[in-house]
């Protein structure tokens, strides 16, 4: 058991407050309920399953889906919530129930090590493993949301969050380490002359044909930069009509992408046909949004490859069919601005555009 000093807090039952007295929400009309798959994060070690949420120049990661997606909430899509017994709840409201968690969360990042404990020090690294695993795995017993609205509650999840996202990033650290070692004592001196780069991009593109592209970054801001596909765009030869359907383009997404960290983000879909999509503008406008996607990937994982986005765009676009994989790749980083300044004159004709614009701004990728 951990947290002994946590305050409003049994470490042994959990969280201590009068349920008689708090404020009820429900989504959509519907209670929230607590999740036994929040459990399974713990299954992706080597992935990184928080969902970041950025407040005054920080970020906080957050692991409960219903959680971060309240903490979201708009003004506007406010009104998808329903709240009970709590007078004068409004956006305020909510906003200070956020700042309370955060309040929590900042304590729990400056009590992680002690409420790790001396001892852990002293541990081999196996058993530093299976510590930290079962240190997560408590905290998980009591991190979820369940439409209660308590301060007390607020705070507490917030310090345990920190504690969770602490200790997962210490078993990715330690595993990472353990994996990088091994391979430095196991890798043989060699005098075999490097395999030309031709020869390379011929068995990535075989093997591209099976593989899809390991998401590490925010699945939904991907998600969110698609989506400007489903509606018209201004290229030079006229508007043109959206590629996918929202349903559609989920498909292809899938087709495309997958992610360890929310395996439900992506979910395996049968091969699917190359989509009809001419070149010029649009061409370019699929060249931006791959190059988007790699650069965003890049800055969570090192080692994604540029050639699995290029195969990627040849398998499902018409556009890149006569193309050879290293002549599209060779020009991704040149034709990916034409490609964004083609979006930034569909604004007035799609309302996905902006969102996108803003997503890159945010990570630097765009001034």
């Amino acid at each position: 058991m951990f947290f002994p000093h946590l305050k409003n807090f049994s470490p042994y039952s959990g969280h201590i407050y009068n349920e008689l007295k708090t404020g009820i929400v429900r989504k959509q009309g519907e209670l929230i309920s607590k999740n036994d798959n929040r459990f399974k994060l713990i299954e992706r070690i080597g992935y990184f399953p928080f969902r970041e949420l950025r407040r005054n120049n920080q970020a906080y990661f957050i692991s409960d889906e219903e959680l971060f997606d309240f903490f979201q909430t708009t003004e506007t899509t406010l009104t998808n919530y329903n709240i009970d017994y709590y007078p004068g709840w409004n956006f305020e409201a909510k906003e200070q129930l956020l700042k309370i968690f955060l309040d929590g969360y900042h304590s729990g990042i400056n009590d992680f090590k002690e409420n790790i404990g001396i001892s852990y020090y002293t541990l081999s690294y196996d058993h530093k493993i299976e510590y930290l695993r079962n240190f997560c795995l408590y905290c998980l017993d009591f991190l979820y949301f369940e439409s209660e609205l308590d301060n007390d509650l607020f705070y507490n999840l917030g310090y345990i969050q920190a504690n969770l996202y602490l200790g997962f990033v210490e078993i990715n650290n330690l595993t990472a380490l353990s994996s990088a070692t091994t391979k430095t004592k196991n890798e043989p001196a060699s005098n075999i002359p490097l395999e030309p780069l031709a020869n390379k991009l011929k068995v990535k593109e075989q093997n591209s044909e099976q593989e899809r592209i390991e998401i590490y970054c925010d699945v939904t801001e991907i998600k969110k930069m698609w989506l400007v596909l489903t509606e018209p765009i201004n290229t030079t030869k006229g508007i043109a009509q959206p590629i996918f359907s929202k349903d559609e383009l989920k498909k292809y997404l899938s087709a495309m992408f997958s992610s360890g960290a929310f395996p439900d983000a992506f979910k395996t879909t049968p091969e699917l046909p190359a989509k009809t999509v001419p070149r010029g503008d649009m061409r370019n406008v699929l060249i931006a949004l791959m190059y988007c996607c790699y650069n965003l990937n890049r800055n969570f994982y090192r080692g994604t490859d540029q050639i699995t986005y290029v195969a990627m765009l040849k398998r499902y676009f018409s556009a890149f069919a006569t193309s050879e994989i290293e002549s599209i790749k060779s020009v991704l980083a040149t034709y990916a601005p034409k490609g964004i300044e083609v979006l930034k004159n569909s604004i007035d004709q799609n309302p996905h555009v902006e969102e996108m614009l803003s997503i890159l701004k945010i990570h630097k990728l765009l001034h």
